[in-house]
């Protein structure tokens, strides 16, 4: 089927009729302005095909215009090669639309036969008709419908591959597959697991209870069993410690022991007994032993203490009459002495007598020479001050070489300007008088001036010449340094650089007679001149006898050494003898000292030792028992080392008789735990028996397995429908893989004409792409940008399209502003594409960008008024 013409009245903008006419089998483009009515013409044929004309709902509502009037649509057709016209006029009045199709001028069908003639001719999308494949509404480029196409790709699927019947079986294999899912619904879960109250759940159910059931009997009948062999094992070890010859040979392991523990007790006191012994011996030895040492040292210390009595009583004597003697000397030597200074306190008075004149007479002659140097002093001081005044006065070393250096700047200018400045050269006629001036100066015969500035040139009876030299490099350097050469002696106090050199030399000069005068003053007057007055001032009045005493004082000073001299010798002995008297006196108080010590001693040992003869007499008698106490101690001390050689080993004897009484009194309590245990187990054993655990168990092991046969063929029955059901979805699987091949044939070539070495998958069950494979790079299609899912959705749609029409079902392909997001690059690629595909189909573009799609050639369509409409 492909559209001629379409002709619209009160459809929205509208009112009046329109139409668009020369529809062309291949590929048509109408190409206008946004809010021209494309969209509305989309809207309109699918109301025509899709909507019932008796059908006043939203989206035919939304058809009618703001004016008021009832939409009416009409279309001019052909299919297979029969030409139709189509007319449907929509009314908000309830039942009152119409629809009628002509064939030629005949109407073939009107009112719901029309209606089904037009479902025939295109399945609608609610009953998965491919229109909603093919025509694709502004601004859903991509599958954002895609369930609801679903079905009308699948039915395509299908329709396309003959061999999806023979794999599947068709019906009849949905059919059987239905039958499967309810049947393992029934026993499982999707999850696998057992469905509650179903077959299976009732047998794992029964299966784990009978298991439980017997586990329970098997552990009572091994518990049974255990207490069995355990009452055995008790009786028998019973009867073991029950045996007399047991019991007898245990008392006498017991007696034997206690026996032995006895003799090593009794034993181990005859040891202390002896080892007491053996210490009150040697006890007794030692206090002999001390009262010996302690005698013999007291009548020592008695004898030495009478000896110093008599010895220090004799050094005393000695050292008395030495320190008289010393005294005596002493004595004579301090009035040798006393003598000796008054004759050298005399000798010293007449020199200073003679040594006062002389120094009077010395300091008139220092007094002239201080008085000399005083006015030499204030000669220079004078001096000092007018050539400190003449070295304040001129600038300083730093200030002269900065106006030497802005005269040398001046001078560098003056010389760049003369450098650059003209000359004036002046060459006289033969004969002709010199009467040029310049600037009032005459120039004679020959004269090259350099022009550095304006000047003018007067020509007696002809003219006055202003020269105005070019200036050339910084003409106001010269000026500049100038002007800063006269700020700066101005700032000096200078009206010329001459004037500042003359004033910085006598400066200068000054400076330098300063220096030298400040060295001379110090060099004769170092701490100033009020030390020259204080020293003026410090000198004695010379006497008037001063003459003649020179001789005198010479005479004196030999007698004042020679009194000095037996002064010092008189001192010396002095000094002598005071320590010799010292020396002597503190050695008559040490042997006093010592003699009343030795003194004190006596009487100390008198009185410790006592009586000398009574003391000797017990010295006696402890020296004559001696040997008797060390043989005693001797005596003890065998007797101990044969006794501790044969003692038997008392904790062996111990651990030995404990034994024994843990081994008796063990047996004893054992006896005891195994009455109670064995009248526990009797109990329980009765207990178990009238229960009839081990009959039970058996039977319950029957019961189980039946039971386990039941399970194993449900589980059976559940994993042969998995497996079935495993078996034909792969085998669907693969028939869809074989079906989406004619979509993948024309798909490929679309795909290459924008991507040469991609590959595009796409999903058996949604018949969608899925990825897109751009040499090593996979990405899923809502990884793509917007233009590429829009571009790759365009190919795809035209693929379905070729796809229809091969299968006898082809419909136009109608994209309103289908490319928005595609840049200029691949709309090219697109356009090539449309192209390629319209051969075969009838395509109608509708587009508000008029110059991008100026390039997609076809047949150009337009929206016109209708002739007398």
């Amino acid at each position: 089927m492909r559209l001629t013409s379409i002709r619209l009245q009160n459809v929205r903008r509208f009112t009046d009729p329109v139409e668009i006419n020369g529809i062309a089998p291949g590929l048509n483009l109408l190409s206008a302005p946004n809010e021209q009515g494309k969209s509305t013409i989309f809207d309109a044929l699918h109301a025509l095909f899709f909507k019932d004309a008796k059908s006043w709902d939203r989206d035919v509502r939304a058809l009618a215009p703001h004016a008021g009037g009832d939409p009416e649509i009409e279309v001019t057709l052909s299919h297979r090669d029969v030409d139709y016209r189509v007319a449907k006029h929509f009314t908000k009045s309830a039942g009152k639309g119409s629809v009628r199709v002509w064939q030629g001028g005949t109407l073939l069908h009107q009112a719901d036969a029309a209606e089904a003639w037009l479902r025939d001719l295109i399945t609608p999308p609610k009953d998965d008709g491919p229109a909603a494949m093919l025509w694709v509404r502004q601004g859903l480029t991509d599958f954002s419908d895609a369930k609801e196409t679903l079905g009308a790709r699948r039915d395509l699927m299908s329709s396309l591959s003959g061999e999806i019947g023979a794999v599947t079986g068709g019906q009849q294999m949905e059919s059987l597959r239905r039958e499967i899912r309810v049947e393992l619904d029934r026993l499982v879960t999707k999850q696998g697991r057992a469905r509650a109250n179903g077959p299976l759940a009732e047998a794992e159910t029964r299966l784990a209870e009978l298991t439980e059931r017997r586990d329970t009997l098997a552990a009572q009948v091994r518990e049974l069993r255990d207490q069995l062999d355990q009452r055995q094992t008790l009786r028998r070890e019973e009867a073991e410690l029950q045996d007399p010859d047991e019991q007898r040979a245990r008392q006498q392991r017991l007696d034997e022991a206690e026996a032995a523990l006895t003799t090593a007790e009794r034993h181990r006191e005859k040891c202390e007994q002896a080892t007491r012994g053996l210490d009150l011996a040697r006890v007794r030895l030692d206090q002999a032993i001390g009262r010996i040492e302690t005698l013999t040292a007291r009548l020592a210390d008695h004898a030495r203490a009478k000896d110093a009595v008599q010895t220090t009583s004799t050094a005393q004597e000695h050292a008395a009459t030495t320190a008289q003697t010393a005294t005596q000397e002493l004595q004579l030597a301090e009035d040798a002495a006393r003598a000796a200074q008054d004759r050298v306190t005399a000798a010293g008075k007449a020199v200073a007598d003679a040594l006062q004149a002389e120094n009077a007479r010395l300091s008139a002659g220092r007094r002239r020479e201080l008085t000399a140097q005083l006015a030499e002093y204030d000669k220079l001081q004078a001096a000092m001050a007018a050539d400190r005044r003449l070295a304040a006065q001129g600038p300083d070393a730093q200030c002269l070489t900065r106006l030497e250096q802005q005269a040398q700047a001046v001078a560098l200018a003056r010389h760049a300007r003369a450098a650059s400045a003209a000359t004036l050269s002046v060459r006289y006629h033969a004969g002709a008088d010199p009467v040029l001036t310049l600037d009032g100066t005459v120039l004679s015969d020959g004269a090259e001036v350099a022009l550095t500035d304006t000047a003018t040139l007067d020509v007696p009876g002809l003219a006055a010449l202003t020269v105005q030299p070019a200036r050339t490099g910084d003409s106001d350097a010269l000026p500049r340094a100038e002007s800063a050469l006269a700020e700066a002696l101005h700032a000096a106090g200078f009206d010329t650089l001459d004037a500042a050199r003359d004033a910085h030399l006598t400066c200068s000069e000054a400076a330098s007679r300063l220096k030298e005068a400040e060295a001379t003053q110090r060099a004769f007057a170092p701490d100033g001149r009020e030390a020259l007055v204080a020293k003026l001032d410090a000198l004695p009045a010379a006497p008037a006898d001063a003459e003649g005493t020179e001789a005198d004082r010479s005479g004196l000073e030999a007698e004042q050494a020679e009194a000095q001299q037996a002064l010092t010798q008189a001192q010396a002995t002095v000094t002598k003898a005071r320590h010799t008297q010292a020396s002597a006196q503190e050695a008559a108080q040490l042997a006093r000292a010592r003699a009343e010590a030795a003194l004190t001693e006596l009487e100390r040992t008198a009185q410790v030792l006592g009586d000398n003869a009574t003391a000797r007499a017990t010295l006696a008698e402890l020296e004559a028992d001696r040997p008797k106490l060390t043989e005693d101690v001797h005596s003890a001390q065998a007797e101990l080392e044969g006794l501790l050689a044969s003692a038997p080993d008392l904790d062996q004897a111990r651990a030995a008789a404990q034994r024994a009484r843990s081994v008796q009194a063990t047996a004893q309590a054992r006896l005891q735990d195994i009455a109670r245990d064995l009248a526990v187990l009797d109990s329980r054993i009765e207990t178990h028996a009238s229960h009839a655990v081990e009959e039970e168990l058996a039977e319950v092991q029957d019961l189980l397995a039946v039971q386990e046969k039941a399970h194993a063929a449900v589980t059976f029955e559940v994993a042969t429908l998995q497996r079935l059901d495993q078996a034909l979805e792969a085998a669907q699987d693969g028939a869809q893989a074989q079906y989406l091949g004619p979509l993948m044939g024309e798909l490929a070539p679309l795909l290459r004409r924008l991507w040469p070495e991609a590959e595009l998958q796409v999903d058996a069950d949604s018949v969608l792409p899925s990825q897109l494979a751009r040499g090593a790079t996979e990405e899923s299609l809502t990884q793509l940008s917007g233009g590429t899912q829009e571009q790759l959705a365009l190919l795809v749609r035209l693929a379905f399209a070729r796809l229809l029409a091969q299968s006898g079902q082809g419909i136009p392909v109608i994209l309103d502003d289908a490319l928005v997001y595609t840049d200029d690059a691949r709309i090219e690629a697109l356009f090539d594409a449309l192209t390629l595909q319209a051969s075969d189909l009838q395509i109608l573009v509708f587009s508000c960008r008029q110059k991008s799609f100026r390039n997609l050639g076809g047949t150009a369509l337009a929206i016109r008024p209708v002739d007398g409409g």
